[in-house]
């Protein structure tokens, strides 16, 4: 694993971490201020602010006492600061079931020895016809 892999992998780790309080305003914290989320239901989210709202609202209602799981699976470098990233994310009720599953793109930007959030695409793969 590179050093580019594993400070994004660290970086996931602080997702978890983060969602795992079930508060939107720490995990819009892992945003950019002008970063933007389209969740998995289609409803988008521009600005740490509403990201924050977004989260919080959910964090009320169905994914009250969740937990989550990021594994990285691809990670191409767009520029020194930028990458490309391609993770599955494992959400997990407070039963211990997984409440949801989805596959996360996402654009990042680096910031010292960390990385956020630019753009968030979590996303359910549509089943084959």
């Amino acid at each position: 694993m590179s050093t580019t892999d594993t400070t994004v992998a660290r970086f996931l780790d602080r997702l978890a971490d983060a969602w795992k309080t079930n508060d939107g305003t720490a995990l819009a914290e892992l945003f950019t201020t002008d970063g933007s989320i389209i969740n998995p239901f289609g409803e988008r989210a521009d600005g740490r602010p509403a990201i924050a709202a977004m989260y919080t609202r959910y964090f009320e209602g169905m994914l009250a006492g969740t937990t989550t799981t990021c594994t990285l699976d691809t990670l191409r470098p767009v520029s020194d600061t930028t990458a490309l990233l391609d993770a599955e994310q494992i959400i997990t009720a407070f039963t211990g079931e997984t409440a949801l599953a989805v596959h996360l793109s996402a654009l990042l930007h680096r910031d010292g020895d960390t990385w956020q959030f630019i753009d968030c695409r979590p996303y359910v793969p549509a089943s084959r016809p």
